[in-house]
């Protein structure tokens, strides 16, 4: 799959530094920011939605002794 991204000259800039201070490609550095963003995406959505389930009430509090039993 191919991804075509347009930066200013100041944001190319921007990651070539950043990515000469990591010591990887351009385009590795790239990559690896899409990746982390893609699943920093995903985690935050998940949060919103415990935190959906949370207000309406739909979750399930249990003791140290049923915790204990489940263990077992």
């Amino acid at each position: 799959m191919s991804i075509t991204v347009d930066l200013s000259p100041a944001d190319v800039a921007f990651v070539e530094e950043q990515a000469n201070a990591a010591n990887l490609s351009r385009e590795v550095f790239a990559r690896d920011a899409i990746m982390k963003a893609a699943n920093n995406a995903a985690y935050l959505a998940k949060l919103d939605e415990a935190d959906r389930q949370l207000r309406e009430g739909q979750f399930r509090v249990f003791t140290m002794e049923e915790l204990e039993a489940m263990a077992e």
